[in-house]
């Protein structure tokens, strides 16, 4: 496997190396957890979390998923344009000139205004086509949705619209995340005593939905006909009240190659701002990452300039570190000076036998990871 690994970052000098393995493993999990009779979307936003979203979401329609889970039409039709077939459900509201793609590309997309719903039925009337659309209910999250109380109305009067299909009824949780679920469970509830007032009216609800990662481990009652995991997927829990509920396996890394090693005397500055200054003979590894590539998310000069004196004092008295790190042979190495955009110096002086070419693990939060940066498979 390592042999395998390896050849397929052979020529990157910075990469993403996710496991297919795990993403299948975690998206099992799930499904086990769930249940057979619930259908799982899996959530691919955000260039699937930082993971590649083409990637992913073909790694989960092999694994079974019912629904792929976007927030904006782009980043569905770059699904389409790579082949995938699976149903994918937009979850922000279109505007009316992306409603011929969203019916072109057989794209199911999110209504919680009238005008809009209009827009698709007029759209999907011209084009002899039906547009299947997900009525999102406002039951607490304040954001998007149509209030629980006017939802009978709004799904008559959507109801009345020609080249309409109802293919979803969902709401989100404002705040699964927090320690006390009570107010994730009131929401649940309102969403709940909604959905026999609309059958017993005959309203179409399309498969119910509300259970996002940290709803679908903590409320079952939230299950309905579909869950929507993200997080979850990609092998974090989505708060620390929560753990242990499934095996759940690690699936992204960044990782670099150093670039350069060099040898400063004691007393060297180094970086940006020359900040940082060697206390020791130093032996310095230059990686290629930066924080335009997620390391870090701001500037390290930002960072300072927005501490209080009394903290940049501490900042120089330690000789300018930036309390980061990357890891190189399973040791830790401290960034030295200033992370600048696409370089950073560590510090491997205690680390023998360090060279050129040598495998870098860098911390840093998945979703800012520059896209440019290449997801490798493994």
């Amino acid at each position: 496997m390592a042999e395998d690994r390896s050849s397929k970052s052979a020529g990157c000098t910075s990469w993403v190396e996710v496991d297919a393995g795990a993403l299948r493993h975690n998206f099992a999990e799930i499904k086990s957890f769930v249940g057979p009779s619930v259908k799982v979307m899996t959530v691919v936003k955000a260039d699937a979390y930082g993971h590649g979203a083409v990637g992913a979401s073909e790694i989960f329609a092999e694994a079974g998923a019912d629904y792929l889970g976007v927030t904006t039409i782009e980043e569905a039709l770059e699904l389409r344009a790579a082949g995938i077939t699976t149903p994918v459900l937009i979850f922000s509201p279109l505007m009316p000139d992306q409603m011929e793609a969203a019916l072109r590309f057989d794209l199911e997309h999110t209504i919680c205004d009238l005008g809009l719903a209009k827009a698709a039925s007029e759209t999907a009337v011209k084009l002899g086509k039906t547009a299947r659309i997900h009525v999102k209910v406002d039951t607490g999250m304040g954001r998007l949705g149509v209030l629980a109380d006017d939802c009978p109305d709004f799904m008559y009067r959507v109801a009345t619209l020609d080249g309409i299909q109802v293919a979803g009824l969902y709401t989100h949780f404002a705040n699964a995340l927090q320690k006390d679920i009570a107010d994730s469970a009131a929401q649940n509830e309102r969403f709940s005593q909604l959905i026999p007032v609309l059958k017993s009216k005959e309203m179409p609800t399309g498969l119910c939905h509300a259970a996002n990662s940290a709803g679908l481990l903590r409320l079952r009652a939230s299950h309905y006909d579909m869950v929507r995991p993200g997080t979850l997927l990609y092998g974090q829990y989505p708060t620390r009240h929560i753990h242990d509920k499934l095996n759940l396996s690690d699936t992204w890394s960044l990782k670099a190659r150093i670039i350069a090693v060099r040898k400063l005397p004691k007393g060297a500055r180094v970086g940006y701002g020359s900040e940082f200054t060697t206390a020791r003979p130093t032996i310095a590894a230059v990686i290629p990452v930066g924080y335009s590539d997620g390391f870090t998310l701001i500037p390290e000069s930002v960072a300072k300039r927005n501490l209080n004196p009394l903290r940049m004092a501490g900042y120089r008295l330690m000789g300018g570190g930036t309390g980061a790190s990357v890891t190189i042979g399973g040791q830790r190495a401290p960034v030295i000076g200033r992370i600048s955009m696409q370089m950073c110096s560590v510090d491997v002086t205690d680390i023998p036998g360090v060279q050129v070419g040598d495998e870098v693990v860098v911390p840093a939060r998945r979703t800012t990871v520059s896209a440019r940066i290449p997801r490798v498979y493994v």
